[in-house]
């Protein structure tokens, strides 16, 4: 085993070297400044990969054990010099930092296979040799481009196969490449102790960012615990400032380094390990003004922001990357659980179903007064237009269809439904989110025709009595309208129909009701607090209604924000 010691004068030396025309100066303090350790560096040949060795980098003089960080590097670039300031930072810091070669040509008829383990194998046999000064608690996974892809597949292994982590652990992902290894089922139940970012490059013309946005979505971490980022080029005073596929290895160092990747690392591994609140705000800012910042130009001028949070688009063709891809995720349909059209949208605390397939194993529905998160192995998330993630309290789940109420305190604008299960299906689809959103359910739940109603007879005495308005026709095999008699002018009859949508109504007085194009005298939607989503419309009959209406519409002119 060969020792290499990198002296603090060498470190600054090739740093120098680096900066060179660099019109931008390293951070002074706080998450991204360098640290006080130098790197001790040890080389050991990879058990799978003998023609390379794998470096192991610790903090010299630490006290104690260190946090680890695993690095996989690009594709190609075996040698930690091509990362040589990225890894003095991070070891200066305090961490321990292992890096994993690979094949170039790896011999297998995956073509993956063989490198992924490669790569962890290396991971295992550095914490065999170093273990009495490696903090196996806390752990990051840290990758680049066909490293940063692996490092997802690294991560389970060493989490979740081996136990890493328990205190903290953090996935740091620049660029990645296609990704293997990874079944949706892992995607689903990935460890919750993990915090994420993934981070791109605008000038990048090699991977292409759906690739990194599919990995953001599809990794089943609240919305709190990751962050989509992008990495903004910039040119002034003379300097091409391009945020480009090789960012992070080699080349100057500039901006993009020190605020970029320096900063957002630290602050992410200090969320991770410390549960440090300023190290969320800069790295899971959700595109917060100080997480966005990148530092200042020689003259003074902001550096362009970095793009943050997490409903970022991908606006750029597949086309202009040499690696393209076309996201494989399974769609659905959102619509009202009351009449079924995807039109009528959906209203916070209203009922929802989501139709599409591979839901569930089988049919389930909830027996509990307490409506789950989960049912069944399957949880639906809804994501509003403030890009806040909120899972669904659950009625009934099946392979084709879901039953869920829109979590309360979801604001209107475009959203989006996932619903995903821990057998390994996620699929996904957009939803129009309203403050209110009218429905009425039918009595066939077919969501037209027949409606489901019944009729209430308050009698001159005061003496209130319960009418059939529809009746099942067993030969049809379906339900049909019954006639109401309102003969008795001294009767007061309404008409009692069940709806969804409009918890959040601004006025009573707001709120039109016709049938059969006649307007009803009065229209009082009452809350029944015991079931949550039905919204029970009594509506004062007029002498000319004979029969329960086939079709009902009313409207709801003036909204108002749900509360939270």
């Amino acid at each position: 085993m060969k020792k290499v010691w990198l002296s603090a004068a060498s470190l600054f030396l090739l740093s120098a070297i680096s900066f060179g025309q660099s019109p931008f100066t390293p951070i002074a303090s706080g998450y991204g400044a360098q640290g006080s350790f130098i790197a001790d560096a040890d080389k050991f040949p990879s058990p799978l990969y003998e023609s390379e060795n794998v470096y192991v980098f610790r903090p010299a003089g630490a006290s104690g054990r260190a946090p680890v960080v695993f690095f996989a590097p690009g594709f190609g670039n075996n040698d930690p010099q091509e990362y040589q300031s990225l890894i003095s930072h991070i070891v200066s810091r305090g961490n321990a930092l292992v890096f994993a070669p690979y094949q170039i040509v790896s011999g297998d008829a995956s073509l993956n296979k063989k490198r992924y383990d490669t790569i962890f194998a290396a991971y295992e046999e550095a914490v065999r040799r170093y273990d009495e000064s490696f903090d196996l608690r806390r752990v990051a996974f840290a990758g680049h481009s066909y490293g940063a892809s692996a490092s997802l597949s690294m991560a389970w292994r060493g989490v979740v196969d081996k136990g890493w982590g328990e205190k903290g652990v953090a996935l740091f992902l620049m660029a990645p490449w296609y990704y293997a290894e990874m079944s949706l089922k892992q995607f689903v139940n990935f460890p919750p102790q993990t915090k994420l970012i993934v981070e791109v490059f605008d000038n990048d013309e090699i991977c292409d960012h759906r690739i990194a946005k599919e990995i953001f979505d599809r990794i089943n971490l609240p919305s709190s615990e990751k962050d989509f980022v992008i990495l903004n080029s910039e040119k002034r005073l003379g300097y091409d400032m391009k945020a480009s596929h090789g960012t992070p290895s080699g080349g100057e160092i500039n901006a993009l380094d020190y605020y970029g990747i320096y900063r957002l690392f630290d602050a992410l591994t200090d969320y991770s390990f410390n549960n440090s609140i300023a190290g969320k705000s800069i790295a899971l800012g959700n595109g917060q003004p100080e997480q966005k910042f990148m530092g200042t130009w020689s003259d003074g001028a902001p550096v362009r922001p970095l793009t943050a949070g997490d409903c970022i688009g991908i606006t750029r063709s597949q086309i202009s990357f040499l690696f393209p891809y076309f996201p494989s995720t399974m769609g659905l349909t959102t619509v009202s659980s009351a009449d079924f059209k995807a039109e009528t949208g959906i209203a916070p605390e209203s009922l929802a179903t989501a139709w599409g397939t591979n839901f569930s194993l089988y049919p389930l529905a909830n027996d509990n007064p307490v409506l789950p998160l989960e049912l069944n192995g399957t949880a639906v998330r809804v994501r509003d237009s403030s890009c806040v993630d909120r899972l669904a309290p659950l009625f009934f789940v099946s392979p084709t269809q879901v039953n869920y109420l829109v979590p309360a305190g979801t604001l209107p604008g475009a959203g989006t439904v996932t619903v995903f299960n821990d057998a390994g299906a996620i699929s996904s689809g957009p939803t129009s989110i309203k403050n209110v959103a009218p429905a009425l359910f039918s009595a066939n739940s077919d969501g037209q025709g027949t409606a489901a109603a019944s009729v209430l007879r308050l009698k001159p005495d005061g003496k209130l009595q319960y009418e059939k308005a529809i009746e099942y026709n067993l030969g049809q095999g379906r339900y049909y309208t019954l006639p109401i008699d309102v003969s008795d002018k001294n009767d007061q009859v309404f008409l009692l129909l069940f709806g969804t949508g409009l918890r959040y109504r601004s006025a009573l007085s707001n709120i039109t009701a016709l049938v059969g194009g006649f307007q009803l005298r009065s229209f009082m939607p009452a809350r029944r607090e015991t079931f949550p989503v039905s919204i029970r419309l009594i509506s004062d009959c007029p002498a000319l209604f004979q029969d329960v209406a086939k079709s009902m519409w009313f409207s709801q002119s003036t909204c108002r924000r749900p509360t939270h």
